[in-house]
């Protein structure tokens, strides 16, 4: 399979897991009690790591993106 075709699933997956898990990263209320879906927070969750070292705590290595593409690719290179 194609690299960048696995790197779009890993992303979708961990975003379904770390929507399940956190909460409120895609889809969230807005100001009328509605749910809305924002991709701009997913976004934001996504590089978060590269600028706040919160989510580098072992408790949070889950659902810390880099980590898992780190993962992923370790993974794929082995693998293919």
């Amino acid at each position: 399979m194609n690299f960048i075709l696995c790197l779009l699933l890993i992303t979708v997956l961990f975003l379904i897991y770390v929507e399940y898990s956190v909460g409120g990263v895609l889809f969230r209320s807005d100001v009328t009690g509605n749910i809305s879906f924002h991709i701009t927070g997913a976004i934001s969750f996504l590089v978060n790591p590269l600028y706040n070292s919160f989510l580098w705590n072992w408790e949070l290595l889950d659902v810390n993106y880099i980590v898992i593409l780190i993962i992923f690719s370790i993974l794929y290179v082995g693998l293919y």
